[in-house]
C-alpha cells in the first residue's frame, strides 16, 4: 500500500463510502444528504470518489473543511488533481494506492473497493440496482461483523 499526503488520518474513524457509476435517481439526493450529516461529525470518508455520486459527497466533505481517504484503484498520483490541491496542501487529504498500475481497471477498481471496505470501520453504500458490481461487495460485508448500511428515505 503507498501513501501520499495526512498519514494519520488512516488513525481516525473511517467510514468507507460506495456509490455505483449507474445508480437510481434518488441516490443523488440520498447520498448528499448523508455527506452534509457526515460532514458534521469527526469521522473520516474513504471512498474512491470516482462515480459521480462519490465525486458529489466528496465536493460537500471538501466544501466543509472536512478530511477525505482517496482510494486510488491505480497507482498514486504525480501531480495532484487540482480540485484536491488546496485540501491536500492544507493536509486534509490522504492517497491511497493499492495496486503499482498506471491505468485503472475493472480488476484495479474490484481491488481498490474490497481493500477500502478492509480499511473501514464501517461501510455505507448509496441505493444501487441488483446489477451493479458493487451487490457482491455489500452482500459480503452485510453478512459480516463490519457495520454496513444502505442509505434509505
Amino acid at each position: 500500500m503507498d501513501l501520499s499526503g495526512n498519514k494519520e488520518l488512516l488513525d481516525r474513524y473511517l467510514v468507507a463510502f460506495f456509490a455505483s457509476r449507474t445508480a437510481p435517481p434518488e441516490a443523488l439526493d440520498l447520498a448528499k444528504r448523508w455527506a452534509h450529516e457526515i460532514a458534521q461529525t469527526d469521522k473520516i470518508v474513504i471512498s474512491g470518489f470516482h462515480s459521480p455520486i462519490e465525486r458529489a459527497v466528496l465536493d460537500i466533505l471538501l466544501a466543509n473543511g472536512c478530511s477525505v481517504v482517496v482510494a486510488l484503484g491505480r497507482s498514486l498520483y504525480r501531480k495532484i488533481p487540482t480540485h484536491l490541491q488546496a485540501a491536500y496542501d492544507s493536509n486534509r487529504v490522504l492517497f491511497v494506492s493499492f495496486r503499482d498500475h498506471s491505468r485503472p481497471s475493472f480488476s484495479n477498481s474490484q481491488i481498490r473497493n474490497w481493500l477500502t471496505a478492509d480499511l473501514a470501520s464501517e461501510v455505507v453504500f448509496a441505493p444501487f440496482d441488483n446489477s451493479s458490481q458493487l451487490s457482491s461487495l455489500h452482500y459480503s460485508i452485510a453478512h459480516s461483523s463490519k457495520p454496513c448500511r444502505m442509505l434509505e428515505l
